[in-house]
């Protein structure tokens, strides 16, 4: 039998970028605040995210920074369901450049 030691990962990182003129002013709030806003739309919806077993407050937080072009956010982490996220607050799939892996 064979055993390993040592550190394993299986984090991940994760970016998206979107042009502003593309988004609502609403959407660009919910980008901003997307814990909060994610956790209202789980209320109403509690099968609208993926859950792992801790439940919806442990989802790690998006890094969001602004231009006056565009919005973006970077994660190392991908707990929080961004894609499906901008889904939900109605942000077109074709708007949305994602990188990372």
């Amino acid at each position: 039998m064979k055993t390993r030691n040592g550190f394993i990962s299986n984090s991940s990182s994760s970016s998206f970028v979107i042009q502003k003129r593309d988004l609502t002013d609403i959407q660009i709030e919910q980008i901003r605040n997307h814990i909060e806003e994610g956790k209202k739309i789980a209320e109403q919806d509690p099968n609208a995210f993926w859950e792992n077993d801790c439940g919806f407050e442990v989802y790690d937080e998006w890094e969001i920074k602004e231009s006056w072009t565009e919005i973006d956010g970077y994660t190392t982490m991908d707990n929080f369901d961004m894609e499906t996220f901008l889904k939900k607050i109605g942000v077109p799939e074709d708007k949305v450049e994602w990188g990372g892996w």
